[in-house]
């Protein structure tokens, strides 16, 4: 993976008919329509920013180096260059409190996600609330997995007409 950031495609509502990461989960339909229907929630709860569940999916990418993860932007939470840039140097500081409380998790949840402390919930909590603190937590667990799922299938970065994603 190259060092800078990539140029993110728009996102298209959905997850279109011919997608690679459909094309996989469709060998079992049950699996699509409830990990879509699950995804989906997460974006849709209310609980948690929908910018800060974007910049822990982005960071999260970067972590793992999931180029075809990276070619998608939200579409309502764009991030600008100078923003994924400092995701993918792992520069927090220029974020919002409750942001970096996200990122902080976020950091962890790929390789260290046995090490997040009570600490750290009781500051997810503080932030955006019980039900957010367990929206936040489980999505970053999907967008960990969403990484892998792609690496592991090497799934390449789609067109965007065929931007395969979960997000609106």
């Amino acid at each position: 993976m190259s060092d800078t950031p990539l140029s993110p495609k728009p996102l298209i509502e959905g997850l279109p008919a011919g997608s690679q990461l459909e094309g996989v989960l469709a060998h079992r339909p049950e699996l699509l329509e409830r990990y879509r229907q699950f995804y989906l929630g997460l974006w849709q709860s209310g609980f948690v920013p929908v910018r800060t569940l974007e910049l822990c999916r982005v960071r999260t990418a970067y972590i793992h180096g999931a180029e075809a993860e990276l070619a998608i932007d939200h579409p309502d939470a764009p991030l600008d260059t100078a923003t994924r840039e400092s995701l993918a140097a792992g520069t927090l500081t220029s974020f919002a409190a409750s942001e970096q409380v996200a990122l902080e998790l976020a950091e962890q949840m790929p390789f260290n996600h046995h090490g997040i402390t009570d600490a750290q919930v009781h500051q997810a909590v503080s932030a955006f609330g019980e039900a957010g603190a367990v929206t936040l937590l489980t999505a970053l667990a999907f967008f960990d997995v969403t990484c892998r799922l792609k690496l592991v299938w090497s799934l390449a970065v789609e067109p965007a007409q065929q931007q395969a994603d979960l997000l609106v």
